[in-house]
């Protein structure tokens, strides 16, 4: 009886922290859509400007069309999600509203734009593996952004899930991408 109590308890956990995290996982991987949607009319955040270091600040991969593209589709996307199951699970898991999944996807996009800006630093070229960087970077900030605005939805038992339960989510989502032919890299 108490192994099936864990594994309830676990399984909520999983299902609580996936309700908080859905909108930016939304946000982080619609900008990808971009490059088809504008027919590869992309303008990069960095104006192509490179620091001292002759290195890109972020790389052609940020620009203003995927920004506002994962903005809108984290936020309303997201939430929609989000929300219909929130809804039919109330009031067993809590979910974010849909302001707090306009910030928690500006927070992702800022946060992956971070992990562009450390990469260029290291050396490491766009599409270049950076282990949990690439993984952890829009995660990180979204849930930061979601503690500051509203530390109830964010136990620490449902943080650390979401910590521990996106690198493998993001690799296989990535290579589902690659697959479609939407990003070059598998990873």
């Amino acid at each position: 009886m108490r192994g099936r109590w864990i594994s309830m308890n676990i399984g909520l956990l999983i299902a609580q922290a996936l309700l908080i995290i859905w909108p930016p996982y939304v946000a982080n991987a619609t900008p990808v859509l971009a490059k088809r949607v504008f027919r590869g009319r992309l303008h990069p955040i960095d104006f192509n400007k490179s620091l001292k270091d002759g290195r890109r600040i972020l790389g052609d991969g940020k620009t203003y069309e995927g920004f506002i593209m994962g903005v809108t589709l984290g936020t309303l996307g997201g939430y929609l999600v989000v929300y219909i199951i929130g809804s039919l699970t109330a009031p067993i898991l809590k979910y974010p509203t849909m302001l707090d999944s306009f910030i928690m996807s500006v927070a992702a996009l800022l946060g992956d734009m971070l992990g562009a800006f450390i990469k260029r630093r290291l050396g490491l070229r766009r599409g270049e593996p950076a282990p949990l960087l690439d993984q952890l970077d829009f995660l990180l900030a979204s849930l930061l952004s979601l503690y500051l605005i509203d530390p109830s939805l964010l136990p620490l038992p449902v943080a650390v899930t979401a910590v521990l339960i996106t690198p493998p989510i993001h690799l296989a989502t990535n290579a589902g991408a690659y697959l479609l032919g939407l990003k070059n890299e598998p990873w």
